[in-house]
């Protein structure tokens, strides 16, 4: 067996690398004995890995060949992007029978991977498993100051201030960058460390200003959440910043219901920028507010697997939606945003997304590693694919928004405006 899962990405909050999706995925009917890779076939547990180390040759072989026999029979691609995968099965297993510790080990399987050359498939030691587990329930566990960030080229943006934490306590807010740590440019430090020690950070504000500040770091752990706001004109805002949260839609759902109850929406801005993609249950019951049915396909070697969306609670088709993407809205999230444009007819603002969508599946290897394999693209129902071309905005504006805060956005700005006209079209 196998996990029924996707992800497409590595994790920026707890590797410090671009956080790419993942999702859930039917059953495969391949044989049990053709895929010695264990599993669970429920993907949103959170999955412990049994540690097995230090590992001795017969499990090194065993390892080595679950990851070399599953890329070869479920890799999307049958020439392996031109890769001699029968040959590099030679010369990696001789290379990782004696490398000279486990971490070595680790790493020569690891490079046969990345042999690939996709951007999707990779190995995951067994330590790096339990980092990625820990996001699939929604907590962030750190010993820093209490922030998740989103990586650009002159800074940390917060994305996430969680509560009771020392970035809370200081003042910080989302958006804020931080662009030096103790004294040396943020490339060069961490935010992260032992418990009681201190850290001195340079925080720019959006619109202008700056602060230093010294913070304790304390033992913290913090909840992913959707922001979900009520605008002007009864348009609900959606923030989601990533889908990797296997409870994002049910959040989302809840916050909605609660806006709801209220009063109707006339609209809705589902803001998807710089989202790296998620569980693939996520992306559906998100979409199911707004369309349902067939709206799409995820094509393998095997064929077809038609992605069908059910209706969500609450019903919200009919209204106006603007979506907001930018360069780094990838995977699951670019898929979003896609079914949304093509369906019902959504109005884009921004920049064209990552184009890096296709599903990867994830497998549990002996010892507590884990495989992730790109398997599958996603055709619209227009026959698009979006790999390697991303979505392409109807509007795209020009100002930069991480320099600005919520409430002066920009983007946001625009997208209530058309949802405005939108409803001034309806209504005629």
């Amino acid at each position: 067996m196998r996990i029924q899962t996707c992800l497409r990405y590595t994790f920026l909050w707890l590797l410090v690398v671009v956080l790419v999706g993942c999702s859930s995925v039917p059953a495969d009917d391949t044989p049990e004995a053709t895929s010695p890779v264990t599993a669970s076939p429920v993907p949103e547990m959170a999955l412990t890995p049994t540690l097995q180390l230090p590992l001795d040759a017969t499990l090194r072989q065993q390892i080595f060949t679950e990851v070399w026999t599953t890329i070869n029979e479920h890799y999307l691609d049958p020439t392996f992007n031109g890769v001699d995968w029968a040959q590099a099965r030679v010369e990696y297993g001789a290379r990782a029978l004696v490398a000279e510790d486990d971490a070595s080990f680790f790493a020569v399987i690891g490079a046969m991977v990345a042999l690939l050359r996709d951007d999707h498939s990779r190995f995951v030691p067994p330590q790096a498993v339990v980092a990625e587990d820990r996001l699939t329930s929604g907590r962030e566990e750190q010993v820093g100051i209490g922030v998740s960030t989103l990586r650009l080229s002159d800074g940390l943006l917060i994305q996430h201030v969680f509560p009771n934490s020392p970035a809370e306590r200081a003042g910080l807010q989302p958006r804020d960058r931080i662009v030096a740590i103790d004294g040396r440019t943020f490339t060069l430090g961490s935010i992260e460390g032992p418990v009681g020690s201190r850290v001195h950070l340079l925080v720019v504000r959006p619109e202008g200003g700056s602060r230093e500040l010294e913070l304790v770091r304390e033992q913290v752990e913090g909840r992913i959440e959707p922001f979900v706001r009520r605008l002007t004109n009864d348009v609900a805002y959606i923030g989601i910043s990533t889908l990797w949260v296997n409870t994002m839609h049910e959040q989302v759902a809840e916050a909605l219901r609660r806006l709801v109850a209220e009063r109707p929406l006339q609209g809705v801005i589902l803001d998807l920028r710089s989202n790296p993609g998620g569980w693939r249950d996520v992306l559906s019951g998100l979409l199911g507010h707004f369309v349902t049915g067939e709206v799409g396909a995820f094509i393998s070697r095997k064929g077809a697997t038609p992605l069908v969306v059910s209706l969500s609670d609450p019903d919200l088709r009919g209204l106006p939606v603007v979506v907001l993407i930018d360069r780094n809205t990838a995977s699951y999230a670019e898929l979003l945003a896609a079914v949304l444009q093509q369906e019902i007819g959504a109005i884009v603002i921004g920049q064209p997304s990552a184009g890096n969508t296709e599903t990867i599946y994830a497998y549990e290897i002996t010892g507590g590693a884990r495989l992730w394999v790109a398997q599958e693209v996603f055709r619209l129902n227009d026959g698009r694919d979006l790999e390697g071309r991303g979505v392409q905005p109807d509007i795209q504006p020009t100002s930069d928004w991480t320099r600005f805060r919520f409430e002066t956005d920009p983007w946001i700005v625009l997208a209530h405006d058309q949802i405005q006209v939108a409803r001034a079209h309806q209504q005629r």
